[in-house]
């Protein structure tokens, strides 16, 4: 009682956990579009702060260009005052004495009010004569003390101080703060601008140019713009002077920091004077919009939470319930081991794992087994082991074979020349080419195909032929197929013999059989790599031509050690019986018996032996039978004989031969010198080059350039093999003082260049290696 209690409640906590990890995942999943909304707000909240900013900027801008093209009025009259012509005179006058004397003030006067009357912006302005302790204006002249006390006198100054910081004070181009200037009613706001006289004086000015500019004339200038804001504008000189203030919070004094909480600040400074526009707006006139739109984004994104939240917990739910009850399934269905299972999903891998190992494990050992199990099946049925009525097309199935025609036939493919792709001929090598090979004929398009290993360089394909199948065109372009690309990617020459169409897969064996013989008379045909059953039988020929008076004739030549002779004699009885026509295996072979036989009597008959003449244990009906083609037998007879010949000759003394041999011989051990030559081989043997010459064409059928040529050309391929050595160096290495001539050279005598012939040595070579690995 006390164990399902537990298993229960450990189901119950590992199902817990897959729902707490699927709950997660989706609320992960939900967080995601909450977070690109996080970071969009922000985005968009920065913007409009950015937007109001530049806003503010802007009216910032607007108003210091309103101000400063009114200043630019203000300079313009301080600039024709200062540099009036008679101004000069009147500094330096004291009181008036002549009547010339009050011409000149009335006439500055006139001035003065014709410059006022060009600029409304200008309230009013005087010029301070401190010699004369004179104040001319465009509407009154009078002295300081009077200007002080009745006309413009400044209330928080007394008139020692309004004499010394004001008239007598150095002053460039300098501002007063706003403040009450005048008496009584005529007491206005005023903006002072100071200017000492003359222009430029720095020790002991001699006067000033006073200019009062009321402040509601740049208030004016100020009012739309601080409206349309609903914030302050700060006016400050360059030394951080507050000399006036516009708007709701204008109580901004001298000093005081325009900073202040809760307020959006900006700022620009005039090029022309210095001064510094400060913007104080309240955040609350642009972020009131903001904090609208942040208040119901929060509102709708909390909505959402809530909403989502809900959401992922019912599709978790929906989720979890169908491995839930699969759990349930599999624990009534399957009891399981014991152990710790993290969660549902471990428990069912487990589960799964447990059912279904020993199944797979069986699966991948028959699986293993089949290609074994197949070849064994194919060879036996090519040898004609397997009852074919006891064949079911299931067990053909489970090898992997399917014969979709009743008709079948045998090509059998001779291996005739694997060094080029075989380099230690070893069975491991062998066993590749034989796979590649009968993989490359299984993949061909066609035929159903299946191949069958059989000797060491024999693969047999059996071929499951469609009953519409000519007499034999279409197999042909399918072995040619074949042929070209085993030669060309593998580098093999290959011999395919063909049999006949027969039908049902019990006639298999004769198929085999018939593929066998025409393979065999490959050997005594001009060389075909394809050869059909077929065309044997209709065009063998059943007899041989070997007279015994070309025997007789053969027997005399080689008497008398005439190489050239006996040479005429074996090709002339190899075009009697090869060219034209075509015999069976058995005579053909028998034929060159009847030559070996002949060898043997002149041998016995001259009481020679044939390890003496050749250097090698007599085995010619060896050699003869492992012989691959007509011509390898051909050219084994032609050696035979002519070693004979020579040897017989040489027991003659026969000094030409023993010359030509020596020569040969001193080329190939000497082709690597760039010195050697027709001359210094002349030399080495004490005759005259020209004689060399003529001797060598004479007893060796070539030109002795030539031969060396030759001699070099194929010592050159071989090094050719090595991809680290270079034309040049193969060059030098054969005797070559360039690689120019090198080249020229070897494509006379090869068609191609050696560098063409190297690539394409190695190109070949790396497709083999790169098939061998994908194999």
């Amino acid at each position: 009682m006390g164990v399902f209690p537990t298993r229960l409640k450990a189901e119950r906590s590992s199902r817990t956990s897959v729902f707490v990890t699927l709950l997660l995942s989706y609320l992960v999943v939900l967080l995601i579009p909450v977070i690109v909304f996080g970071g969009l707000y922000t985005r968009i909240e920065s913007i409009m702060v950015e937007n109001a900013n530049n806003a503010n900027m802007a009216l910032i801008e607007q108003a210091k260009q309103v101000v400063d093209g009114r200043l630019d009025e203000m300079h313009l009259i301080s600039r024709n005052t200062s540099s009036h012509p008679k101004l000069d005179t009147l500094l330096k006058s004291g009181t008036l004495q002549t009547a010339e004397e009050r011409y000149d003030y009335l006439s500055f006067m006139k001035e003065l009010e014709r410059y006022r009357n060009s600029s409304s912006f200008i309230t009013d302005f005087y010029v301070y004569l401190r010699k004369s302790d004179t104040v001319v204006s465009p509407g009154f002249k009078t002295n300081s003390s009077i200007l002080f006390s009745e006309i413009y006198g400044y209330p928080n100054l007394t008139y020692k101080q309004f004499q010394d910081d004001i008239l007598h004070g150095v002053h460039f181009n300098r501002f007063l703060p706003v403040t009450e200037v005048g008496k009584g009613l005529n007491k206005k706001r005023m903006l002072t601008y100071l200017q000492t006289l003359p222009f430029g004086e720095k020790s002991s000015p001699k006067g000033a140019l006073v200019i009062l500019i009321e402040e509601r004339q740049i208030m004016g200038l100020l009012e739309e713009i601080v409206k349309a804001n609903h914030g302050t504008i700060y006016i400050k000189d360059a030394e951080g002077q507050v000399l006036l203030s516009a708007g709701e919070r204008s109580e901004l004094t001298n000093g005081a920091s325009a900073s202040k909480s809760g307020m959006m600040t900006v700022s620009t400074t005039s090029a022309r004077n210095g001064w510094e526009y400060v913007s104080l707006v309240p955040e609350n006139v642009f972020m009131a919009k903001v904090i609208m739109v942040k208040r119901m984004a929060v509102g709708v994104l909390a909505l959402c939470l809530a909403a989502g939240i809900i959401v992922c917990a019912y599709m978790t739910y929906r989720a979890y319930h169908p491995l839930r009850d699969i759990i349930r399934f599999i624990r009534q269905s399957h009891p399981t081991k014991g152990g710790n299972i993290r969660n549902e999903y471990e428990f069912i891998k487990s589960t799964m794992a447990d059912s279904f190992g020993k199944q797979v494990e069986m699966e991948e050992q028959l699986f293993r087994q089949t290609p074994a199990i197949r070849a064994n099946f194919l060879l036996r049925l090519l040898k004609g082991h397997v009852d074919t009525d006891d064949i079911s097309q299931q067990s053909l199935s489970f090898m992997g074979i399917t014969f979709p025609h009743s008709s079948f036939a045998v090509a059998l493919i001779e291996l005739r020349d694997a060094s080029g792709f075989i380099h230690h001929d070893c069975e491991r090598e062998w066993a590749l080419i034989r796979f590649v090979t009968g993989k490359v004929a299984e993949e061909m398009p066609g035929y159903a195909a299946y191949a069958v290993e059989l000797e060491k360089n024999e693969v047999a394909i059996i071929l499951n032929v469609p009953e519409e199948c000519g007499k034999g065109v279409e197999l042909y372009e399918w072995a040619e197929q074949v042929k070209r690309v085993i030669e060309q990617r593998f580098r093999t020459v290959t011999t395919i013999g063909i049999s006949s169409i027969h039908a049902g897969m019990g006639q298999l064996p004769s198929c085999y059989a018939e593929s066998v013989r025409a393979l065999e008379y490959s050997i005594f045909t001009a060389y075909k790599p394809i050869l059909f059953y077929e065309e044997m039988k209709r065009e063998a020929e059943v007899y041989y031509d070997f007279p015994i008076e070309t025997e007789i004739q053969l027997i005399n030549a080689m008497k008398s050690g005439d190489a050239v002779k006996t040479k005429d004699i074996i090709q002339q009885l190899y075009e009697n019986n090869f060219t034209g026509k075509q015999i069976t295996p058995e005579h053909g072979r028998l034929l060159f018996a009847n030559l070996l036989s002949t060898l043997f009597k002149l041998l016995n008959a001259l009481n020679l032996k044939y390890e003496d003449i050749l250097g090698t244990p007599a085995k010619p009906i060896e050699n003869m039978t492992e012989a691959g083609s007509l011509e390898e037998l051909y050219s084994e007879m032609q050696f035979m004989f002519h070693q004979v010949c020579l040897y017989v000759k040489q027991q003659r003394g026969d000094s030409s031969t023993l010359l030509l041999e020596k020569i040969k011989k001193y080329i190939i051990e000497h082709h690597d010198d760039a010195m050697i030559s027709l001359a210094s081989i002349a030399e080495q043997f004490n005759i005259t080059p020209p004689y060399l010459s003529a001797f060598f064409k004479k007893n060796s059928g070539s030109n002795l350039t030539d031969y060396l040529a030759k001699i070099r050309i194929e010592r050159s391929k071989e090094m050719m093999k090595d991809a680290g050595s270079t034309i040049s160096q193969i060059a030098r290495s054969v005797g070559y003082t360039s690689d120019v001539g090198f080249i020229r050279v070897f494509k006379k005598y090869e068609g191609i260049t050696p560098g063409k012939y190297k690539e394409t040595l190695h190109s070949l070579s790396s497709t083999l290696r790169k098939d061998h690995a994908e194999s």
